[in-house]
């Protein structure tokens, strides 16, 4: 008699037992319930290796203290070429504990500011799939959280002169003061500023906070039916002849880079998350291929505000079992902190954000002399001038009849402002572990991949 596969015995002991009346309903019951599991096990699922980096954005403010915590998964997680986590799914955690934020207090003291921030410690413990299954997982603590923004390259604008880009500079934070106050949510950024003018004030998550995790383990999805993800917009420039082709790649780095401690010559690598397809959906690049970068210029923040230099670009594509392929490649975006007030330039550099260094500290001089102007009475001088210390100063300044003492808050805060831009320490521009950035890569004339 020949051996039957594993498969279709379930369908042969079904076809015995309809020639046999007497144990159909219960044998019937078994064969169905081993058909259903063996299908089961015959089911694809998806296992995400351990290491493997998880970005979650928190949607809604959350007071800041320790207890549950829900965010949503910032970018979709592909596992060779497979969607195994759609971009949206719910991952939730605890706030296990907070820790000092020494920067943030030091700058925020010199202004009146005396609230101990801190930051916290986020153990992410659990994702729900869209069909409500949760999910658990293990995964290291994210602590660095912070508000995120995605960067773009800026118009190549031409060289100006000193007071003219200084007038352009002052435009652009009056233009973005004034975008705040129109844009959805003013009353709550309008709480928030009078907050911060306070010597001590409540602490809150602010909605937008996004932090990186990794798992510790392999994470093995349940069972899951193979139906076509939906298309994605094609992610390679048409081809012409004699032209070079373009390929967008979604990456993250796979180490921390920073001016403070890269040098001309220093490599690091990034991987790609997700594939590259073309118009018809083929996958050209795939999910875990890997980017080899060089830095091209690199320079640490010095004292009189001078910022760090940061520059590299991407010389090699490997894919896995291949040869290392020679490419161009560039950076076109990437995410930042909103705090770090960065920017790409039109070379594919990272740059800090010039900020106005002559402007504002005249015009915060003109305000603090005004309690010592006999044009102005001195309750009008003091409101006008007095804004070195938040709204402490401020009230003190006009209950006070004292012109001098007015004045001499304005000017304790122009001498705030022409240190944090003339004297202090710039900023280093520094990227971390898994942090997401978008490379234009670009192929020579007949360039082929594996």
């Amino acid at each position: 008699m020949p051996r039957l596969p594993f498969t279709a015995w379930p369908r042969f002991l079904a076809q015995v037992l309809s020639s046999s009346s007497s144990a159909k309903p219960a044998f019937g019951l078994m064969i169905g319930l081993a058909a259903s599991a063996l299908a089961q096990s015959n089911t694809p699922s998806v296992v995400i290796p351990a290491g493997t980096p998880i970005q979650v954005k928190l949607l809604q403010h959350r007071p800041s203290k320790l207890g549950p915590i829900q965010t949503r998964l910032m970018y979709p997680i592909y596992v060779a070429d497979t969607l195994a986590l759609p971009e949206g799914v719910i991952v939730t955690g605890q706030v296990t504990a907070f820790q000092p934020n020494n920067s943030l207090r030091r700058d925020a003291r010199l202004n009146g500011d005396f609230t101990p921030y801190r930051k916290p410690v986020v153990q992410f413990e659990s994702a729900t799939l869209p069909g409500g299954t949760s999910l658990p997982f293990a995964a290291t603590p994210a602590t660095d959280g912070a508000p995120i923004l995605h960067l773009a390259p800026r118009p190549a604008r031409p060289r100006r002169a000193f007071i003219v880009q200084e007038i352009a500079l002052l435009k652009s934070q009056i233009h973005d003061s004034v975008q705040a106050m129109v844009a959805p949510g003013f009353g709550d950024r309008l709480l928030q500023l009078l907050y911060h003018q306070l010597p001590y004030h409540p602490q809150r998550i602010e909605a937008g906070t996004s932090w990186v995790c990794e798992l510790t383990s392999p994470l093995a999805l349940p069972p899951f039916d193979p139906s076509p993800e939906p298309q994605s917009a094609p992610q390679l420039s048409p081809a012409t002849a004699g032209s070079e082709r373009k390929l967008l790649l979604h990456t993250y780095f796979n180490q921390r880079i920073s001016s403070a401690s890269a040098r001309s010559g220093d490599s690091f690598t990034a991987t790609v998350a997700q594939p590259t397809r073309t118009p018809d959906q083929s996958t050209i690049i795939p999910q875990g291929a890997t980017l080899l970068g060089l830095i091209t210029q690199g320079r640490p923040a010095k004292s009189f505000g001078r910022a760090g230099v940061l520059r590299f670009n991407f010389r090699q594509l490997e894919l896995a079992g291949n040869t290392p392929q020679n490419i161009t490649g560039s950076i076109t975006g990437a995410d930042s902190s909103a705090a770090d007030n960065l920017q790409l330039d039109p070379e594919g550099g990272v740059t800090q954000r010039p900020q106005s260094r002559i402007l504002v500290p005249l015009v915060m001089v003109f305000l603090a002399s005004r309690p010592l102007s006999d044009d102005w009475s001195a309750a009008g001088g003091a409101s006008v001038g007095s804004n070195g210390l938040g709204l402490i100063g401020r009230v003190v300044g006009i209950a006070s009849t004292s012109r001098d003492l007015a004045a001499g808050i304005g000017f304790y805060g122009t001498a705030v402002s022409v240190y944090r831009r003339w004297i202090r320490r710039g900023q280093d521009i520094s990227f971390a572990k898994d942090t997401r950035i978008d490379v234009e890569v670009s192929l020579r004339p007949g360039q082929e991949l594996p």
